[in-house]
């Protein structure tokens, strides 16, 4: 059910000397006096721009220029530039599409190639291959027996630095 009707005070039938229970209304009204709210400038102007933008927008296949438009040849001029600004923004979302597509491939491409040269320079630093080209090279690999390790002595270096510099290297 619906709420209550609100009830006024009555007003005196002429302009009597008596206090008013209502608010002084503007002259040229007609309605009860508002009241104003404490809001911000800001948040008042937001709110009529969104009233204005929908009223705008409700109002909008009603302007004349929608109507005048909507009866005149112009009407498909408007949607011929609507379609081939869909079909346009198609075509490059299709060619982005195809691009990153190519840029797929060579990535895998250079993905594959970069696997066959590490196994390449696998293949050439292989110890295998290094000792037979040692071997062929006239190099021989000392037993372990054979394998001495020096040792130096803190002199040691600055008498090789000596003969270094006697020789001019």
């Amino acid at each position: 059910m619906g709420a209550a009707a609100r009830q006024l005070p009555a007003r005196p039938a002429s302009g009597s000397a008596l206090p008013s229970a209502l608010p002084a209304r503007r002259p040229g009204r007609t309605g009860p006096a508002r009241r104003r709210h404490a809001t911000a400038p800001r948040s008042r102007q937001r709110r009529h721009l969104v009233g204005r933008t929908a009223h705008v927008v409700t109002h909008l296949p009603e302007s004349s220029a929608v109507v005048g438009m909507s009866r005149s040849r112009v009407w498909i001029a408007v949607i011929g530039v609507l379609l081939i600004g869909i079909v346009a923004i198609n075509v490059l979302t299709v060619s982005y599409g195809s691009m990153a597509s190519n840029i797929e491939a060579d990535i895998d491409t250079l993905q594959s190639r970069n696997a066959i040269l590490k196994s390449h320079e696998t293949n050439a630093l292989a110890m295998p291959r290094v000792r037979d080209a040692a071997l062929a090279s006239g190099m021989t690999v000392p037993e372990p027996i054979d394998i001495r390790y020096r040792s130096f002595k803190p002199g040691d270096f600055a008498a090789a630095a000596q003969r270094l510099a006697a020789e001019g290297g």
